[in-house]
């Protein structure tokens, strides 16, 4: 099974709306989320009264959602990566988690630009079905319905969706 990913803000929402993080606990073990995540994803939610939000809640309660807070040097690499690519807190949080894995959860374009010029391998949302597809724990038919389940929340274009549905089936 893929390990610990961190995750950005759109990732627990895409995943919450589509009722989707039993699924995806079952293509990564966890996903980590740093404070700044937290607060854009669940607290803010809150605060409006996303309806997605007593998932989010309930998937920290049984461990899939982790959250982590940075210190020292990983707050400070967090800070650089704003300051310097001009990136949400979020999203840099995120990427300052990458040490072991090498690898975050991000949708954000920006974003994925950004881990990819640091070294950092950014995974959608959307692809989480594949990851599950390739470890066995999702069989093409659920990984499929999956992809489509975060297709829709995520507002992705069919093309990517067609792409992706087609790694599910080569996997």
């Amino acid at each position: 099974m893929e390990g610990e990913l961190p995750g950005d803000a759109s990732t627990l929402i895409y995943l919450a709306k589509a009722d989707a993080l039993v699924d995806a606990a079952k293509c990564v073990s966890r996903i980590l989320v740093p404070p700044s995540v937290w607060e854009e994803a669940v607290d803010a939610g809150e605060r409006i009264g996303a309806p997605e939000v007593p998932r989010l809640r309930a998937s920290a309660d049984r461990g899939f959602l982790h959250r982590v807070e940075l210190v020292g040097e990983a707050q400070d690499l967090a800070e650089r990566i704003a300051r310097t690519h001009r990136l949400g807190r979020g999203e840099s949080e995120v990427l300052a988690l990458t040490e072991q894995s090498g690898r975050a959860i991000v949708d954000e374009g920006r974003a994925s630009r950004v881990a990819e010029a640091l070294g950092i391998v950014p995974i959608s949302t959307l692809f989480l079905p594949v990851l599950g597809r390739r470890r066995g724990a999702l069989d093409v038919r659920e990984a499929v319905a999956l992809l489509r389940r975060l297709a829709v929340v995520a507002n992705a274009r069919a093309e990517a969706v067609f792409v992706i549905e087609e790694h599910i089936r080569r996997s």
